[in-house]
Order: C-alpha cells, then structure tokens, then sequence
C-alpha cells in the first residue's frame, strides 16, 4: 500500500493583461481596449471513499491550468481550470517548509476537500490605466504567478476496529473469516505488508475492521513495518489484541505489543482492547485452554480459531458492542481564518539596501514590466500615494540606492 507521499503542487498562472487600442472605420479616436487576464486555476485535494491508496499519485508534480491571455475589444482571458487531486479519506496533509512539516488539515470524511495551492490573478489590460495626463497607455500588467508548494500526505485508516499483534498470528484470516475481506494469506511471518479493510456483519449491523500488519519490538522505532502502519491504529475505536495459542509467553507478547503502542502514541494506550487467543482448533492449544485462563487473568481473553471459525463470531458481537458503547467522536466544524493583508509598510535597513516589506506591494510589483517605462512611472505614483515613498524617505533612502521588494530589486531614483 502507497500510504505516504511527498508531492509538489503548482497554482496556475494568470493570464496577461493585452495591450490593444480599438481601430474602427468611423472611430478615429477609439482609445484603448485591451482585456484582462483571466485568474489561474487552483488545485483543490479531495477525499473521495472510491479511493483506497495513493497509488495514482504516482506522478510527484502537479499544477492547475493557467488563465488565458486577455485580448482586444477588452475581451477577459479565459479563467484557468481546478485541478482536484483525489485521496483516500483519512489523508492528513503537511506543508513542507524548511525542512520541517507544518499540519494543513485532516481529510476525515468522504467530500472534505481543501485548496492547496492558489492560483495567480489574471493581469489587467491597459484599459484600465487611463489617466487624464496619458489618454493611451500602452502598458499592462503580467498575469500573476501560481502559489507552489510541497506536500506531504500521509493515510491513516479509518476503521472502527483493528486487529494488532505479532506476525503470523493469525491476523489476516481472522479478517477473512469475519467478513468479505480477502488479504494473502500464508503461513510464515510479515505475509501481509499493507493493512486491510474489512465489513464485519453483526445480525442487521455492520463495523469496519482493519488488519494491521504485525508488529514486532522496536515497531514505534521504524523497525520491521511499524513504523509505516502504526499511523493507522490511531483512527481505531476499539482494539482486538489477538495473541498466538502456541506461544511459549502469552503475557510477554501481550506486554510487548502494549509497549509498542504506547510508545507510538500515549493515547493509543487510552483504547479499549479485547484479547483474543487464536489457534484453539490445535490439540496442544485447546488442551491448555483453562491453564491459558488461569495465566491472562485479570484479562478474559476470547478462544478463537480463525482457521475453522470457532468462537469467531462470539468476538466480533462483543466488539460491536464495545463500538456501540463508545460515543463518536464529535467533529469540530472547519473554521476559516481571515487574515488580511497588512496595511503597515516596514522598511529595514540590509547593509547598502532597503528591504520594503508590504504583500500588496510585492503582488503589483510582481506583475509590472519594469522594462517599460511608462509602467515603471505608474508604478512610481502608486508607490508614493501608498505612501512607500515616504517610508523610505524616512529611512533614510537616496537617489541610486538599492530598494528590494520581496525578490524584486530596483534601483531608487
């Protein structure tokens, strides 16, 4: 099972504001009419319960549609296409940044979606520069460029029991014989080596069930497979702990998958767990079932045979029953946070240059080409009526230094 994966994700761009003056027979004077850019699209990722794996994120980059260019008769560039990424329900998203992974969102139910990567806005056609001093702009603004990020993905299933032990105890055809579920199954240790969901059907009531693969000392370490499967126990409301009959120390197993958890996550300790002992259909087992009593207690363990079935069905009632008894988690409603763009300009002194620290500013910079020179002169203006020029001044900032806004750098004149 593919249950982890690093992506990068791309925004599209925005489209190109045009630079057009209308030329009519009869309109000598039409002016100009250039359109706007059209918005870039944005990629959106979406829990879809038809998708079990990231298995079709095989290809590691993905980028939304950019928006048409802008054209004359001021007709608007076409508006870039989302691209919706779909993922398994129970997907947890992580920002990378720096090295370091930073929690998005928790895709927990089927239709949860999120925007991950915006798309750029669409630059404005030259129609929209007219002034009183400059009837026929011939400049117009670039389209924006697309937010570009990594992602990590990470699966946790979303059971509502799962089935933990040691290799080849019996995990897998306890998940066979309980319900339609059909993993490989074999008589040697780490046959399963991705987990498994089955339907478990109790009378006219059915739970989810999970075979996670097994677990051995050092699982919360990476040792074995634990540490990729262990991420999906946390999800699990109920736990059967299924221990092997034929073992030498069934208190040693059970002590040792327990402290395997616990160092895994404290809460995983906080389950409630049904112990399970599996093999009762071999004579040496079954000829020591009052013994194994006597040593599990204060547990009451159930004596199972996944291989015949025997018992199998007593246990998936009482696990029913420890679901129903265990109240749902209560969501919290997704709030969205608003965070406008700040209105303080700062200016910091780097050495000889001048960092102008303001989103808005750098947005419209970003989309101005400088190289024109009546765009570079409109910039000017905007620049001193959002009062950038004055907090330069302030600073201290002359004539031939050097001004940088976020990666842009100019010289101050």
């Amino acid at each position: 099972m593919i249950d982890r994966v690093e992506i990068r994700v791309k925004g599209g761009d925005g489209g190109n504001g045009a630079i057009s003056f209308r030329r009519e027979k009869y309109v000598p004077f039409g002016g100009p009419d250039g359109g706007d850019g059209g918005n870039g699209g944005s990629v959106l990722v979406v829990a879809d319960g038809k998708v079990r794996t990231f298995r079709s994120l095989r290809k590691r980059f993905f980028a939304a549609q950019r928006g048409g260019h802008g054209s004359g008769k001021k007709q608007h560039g076409r508006r870039g296409e989302n691209l919706l990424i779909a993922v398994p329900p129970g997907t947890v998203i992580h920002r990378k940044n720096e090295g370091s992974e930073v929690f998005l969102i928790d895709l927990d139910s089927d239709g949860a979606r999120v925007v991950v990567a915006r798309g750029g806005m669409g630059g404005w056609g030259n129609a929209h520069f007219i002034t009183s001093t400059n009837q026929a702009p011939r400049f117009a603004q670039r389209g924006e460029k697309g937010e570009e990020i990594s992602l990590i993905l990470d699966l946790k299933l979303i059971a509502d029991v799962g089935i933990v032990g040691y290799p080849n105890v019996g995990k897998s055809t306890l998940l066979c014989c309980s319900s339609r579920a059909r993993p490989k199954v074999a008589d040697y240790p780490f046959t399963t080596l991705e987990p498994a969901l089955g339907v478990v059907e109790v009378g006219w009531d059915s739970f989810v069930m999970a075979d996670i693969p097994g677990l051995i000392e050092g699982a919360h370490r990476g040792v074995g497979l634990g540490g990729d499967f262990l991420r999906h126990v946390e999800r699990t409301r109920v736990l059967i702990h299924l221990v092997d009959g034929t073992s030498s120390s069934l208190q040693r197993d059970i002590k040792a998958i327990n402290e395997e958890l616990i160092l895994y996550s404290p809460l995983l300790a906080q389950k409630p767990q049904i112990l399970a002992v599996n093999k009762i259909d071999l004579p040496e087992v079954r000829a020591k079932i009052g013994e194994l009593e006597t040593e599990l207690l204060p547990n009451r363990p159930f004596f199972i045979s996944a291989a015949t079935g025997e018992g199998v069905p007593r246990l998936m009632e009482e696990a029913f029953r420890v679901v129903q008894s265990i109240p749902a988690e209560k969501k919290q409603p997704s709030k969205v946070v608003f965070r406008p763009l700040p209105k303080e300009i700062t200016v910091l002194k780097d050495g000889d240059a001048f960092l102008v620290s303001h989103p808005g500013v750098e947005r419209m910079l970003a989309m101005t080409d400088l190289e024109n020179l009546e765009a570079r002169a409109y910039i000017k203006r905007r620049l001193a009526r959002l009062g950038v020029a004055r907090a330069l001044e302030r600073a201290g900032v002359r004539a031939g230094d050097r001004v940088r806004f976020g990666d842009i750098e100019m010289e101050w004149d």
